[in-house]
């Protein structure tokens, strides 16, 4: 007995008709769900995240079920079609059942994330080292924005199980720590004036108790280590003032005569070889002496 559905021109029209009405369905509940969830994010906007993905998730399942009831019903045949297939391709059927789970783990991993809001759209993200912004999260995966304008398209599952740093949540301000180091014969206290008071006239600087501060760190090798601690809104913030304050607190030192100092190398040589460098610029001075003398007339 053969399923091979005999396809006639009104199964076709109703087919496409089918197709085209699923298609308008889906397109005017996806501008309903827009404009009823942004309504809901002016009032809540903690929860734009999970709203997007609702959206997104009931006019996926809508287009969906409205795809298979057109197939059904333009052509009822095709469920004895899909059931021998399934019997005579086994091996397939297992292929498309592990490709669907890995799909259906990314669908679920997304609804998880949404609910539970660990990254949120516009939060600011260190993902596998990568400072990014989370632009949008999808049905199957997320867009990071990283620093530099490149998009990293993450599955939802993968999201899920890395650890992500976010430093949008809960509270996005940052402190931000800078490591000057300066020479031991520099007044450090005035060292750890300047850099206090360029952080507080800082446009970006947001104000806390006990901050700006400055403070010994460390005494190394070549100088001592000093850091400044201050605080900004957020960390694109706290990565320019960070550059701002390095350029500002150099030129302020340079005015001030405060060294920052660089590797200085002394060699120290042996008695014998100290010696014999002696004797070879001796004696290159004898032979000086001696050319001079049989050439007057030459310098």
């Amino acid at each position: 007995m053969s399923y091979l559905p005999s396809i006639s021109l009104s199964s076709i029209f109703t087919f496409v008709g089918g197709l085209v009405l699923t298609f308008v369905v889906s397109y005017a509940l996806n501008l309903f769900l827009t404009k009823f969830f942004e309504s809901l994010v002016k009032a809540q906007p903690r929860f734009e995240t999970m709203y997007r993905f609702i959206r997104r998730l009931i006019v996926g399942l809508v287009a969906v079920i409205g795809l298979m009831a057109t197939a059904f019903t333009a052509f009822p045949e095709t469920g004895g079609l899909i059931a021998s297939l399934f019997v005579a391709a086994g091996f397939t059927s297992i292929v498309i059942g592990l490709a669907a789970q890995s799909s259906l783990s990314n669908v679920i991993s997304g609804i998880l994330v949404s609910i539970s809001q660990p990254i949120r759209i516009g939060d600011a993200v260190m993902f596998r080292n990568e400072f990014c912004f989370v632009e949008d999260i999808k049905l199957m995966h997320t867009v990071l924005r990283t620093w530099d304008n490149r998009r990293l398209i993450v599955p939802n599952s993968v999201l899920q199980s890395e650890v992500v740093v976010n430093y949008s949540i809960v509270d996005p301000t940052m402190l931000v720590p800078i490591y000057v180091r300066v020479s031991y014969e520099s007044d450090i206290k005035k060292a750890m004036e300047i850099m206090v008071d360029l952080a507080r006239k800082h446009p970006n600087f947001l104000p806390a108790e006990g901050l700006p501060n400055a403070a010994v760190m460390e005494l190394g090798e070549s100088g001592v280590v000093l850091r400044l601690l201050t605080r900004a809104k957020d960390q694109p913030t706290a990565f320019m003032m960070a550059r701002d304050l390095l350029r500002e607190i150099k030129e302020e030192f340079d005015k001030h005569g405060i060294e920052i100092p660089y590797p200085k190398r002394h060699i120290v040589v042996s008695r014998n070889v100290e010696e014999k460098v002696l004797r070879i610029a001796d004696a290159l001075e004898e032979i000086v002496k001696l050319y001079r003398a049989a050439n007057p007339s030459k310098p």
